[in-house]
């Protein structure tokens, strides 16, 4: 999983995934994310290879400290 965020001040991120009928979970704990340019950017995992499997409905967001907004995703 990648993410990069602009105009971010806090370079620290997590990601939190929520199973169909489930609540919200962390998937990772908060990692430092580095700065390139005005962005700030982090990965879990390699080329999307490694990682848990999860079913279809699945929602996984990433957020980044200091941020109320997440950026979301649903599984198909």
């Amino acid at each position: 999983m990648y993410a990069s965020r602009e105009g971010v001040r806090s370079g620290t991120a997590r990601w939190v995934v929520k199973k169909p009928g489930g609540a919200w979970k962390a998937g990772s704990g908060w990692k430092r994310a580095g700065r390139v340019g005005t962005f700030v950017e982090t990965s879990w995992g390699r080329d999307g290879h490694t990682g848990p499997v999860y079913p279809r409905g699945t929602r996984i967001c990433v957020e980044f400290k200091g941020l109320s907004t997440k950026a979301c995703v649903t599984l198909r």
